[in-house]
């Protein structure tokens, strides 16, 4: 009779066992169609990491400085930052715009920012998933050279910050 028990106690913790492990996996993919994303984008953002050509093709000259901005036309941050950027005018902007409406967050942009939204942020998306926003990366030569996230890039002030992290390269001298 104890073993007879014995192997209902241990089939059903095996069962249960089982049951557990398929609701973790059940979970963990609804986490990832709920997201729309496989990777976790801050293992992305490595400094010195090469940046995709679906984002190098849309800095106007990738062998010089540039703040890259990633912005939502849902993200009332963005909008915030926008306004902001003409502090910024001797700084070489680019922005990747995600959604659907974008027209109001660009014409926020002032002039000195080269934006994109579209077609060509999705495809800049699907190659460099963001987690939130707005973010921004600062490249040179198509490199990541520093990066910052959420509320370490919501004002002129963070972008600031964020620009001065790069080595002054004389011109002429980077690759």
């Amino acid at each position: 009779m104890e073993s007879v028990l014995a192997v209902v106690l241990v089939a059903a913790c095996v069962i249960l066992t089982v049951g557990l492990l398929a609701c973790l996996r059940g979970i963990a993919e609804l986490r990832l169609r709920l997201t729309g994303r496989g990777v976790d984008p801050t293992a992305q953002l490595i400094i010195g990491r090469k940046l995709p050509d679906s984002l190098i093709k849309l800095i106007p000259d990738p062998a010089r400085d540039t703040l890259v901005l990633f912005m939502s036309s849902t993200c009332g941050t963005c909008h915030g930052l926008a306004a902001e950027l003409g502090r910024l005018r001797d700084r070489r902007t680019v922005a990747i715009i995600a959604g659907d409406s974008t027209e109001e967050l660009r014409e926020m942009l002032p002039p000195h920012v080269t934006a994109y939204d579209g077609e060509q942020a999705k495809a800049v998306d699907a190659d460099l998933p963001m987690a939130m926003w707005p973010s921004a990366v600062l490249q040179r030569d198509g490199f990541l050279v520093a990066f910052a996230t959420g509320s370490a890039a919501d004002s002129a002030a963070d972008l600031e910050v964020l620009w001065e992290q790069r080595v002054d390269v004389p011109e002429g001298m980077s690759a």
